[in-house]
């Protein structure tokens, strides 16, 4: 059975902070690029995102590989 009080999921604007980006960058990276989120990781309920702890990683992996100089 799940638990959903053990589940590592956030809201969009939640991820966004934890990224340390504003609180619509999960919003609008979604809608620009979708595929940068692992399959599964990510649902809208309504009017609000929900994305797991698995799409923040991949998203601050991401970034941080965006951030580092090439050699």
């Amino acid at each position: 059975m799940v638990n959903l009080d053990n589940l590592e999921i956030f809201t969009g604007a939640e991820a966004s902070k934890l990224l340390g980006k504003e609180a619509s960058y999960i919003r609008q990276i979604y809608a620009k690029y979708p595929n940068r989120f692992p399959a599964g990781s990510i649902r809208k309920f309504g009017k609000e995102y929900i994305v797991t702890k698995e799409a923040i990683d991949e998203l601050n992996r991401q970034i941080k590989a965006k951030r580092k100089p090439s050699s």
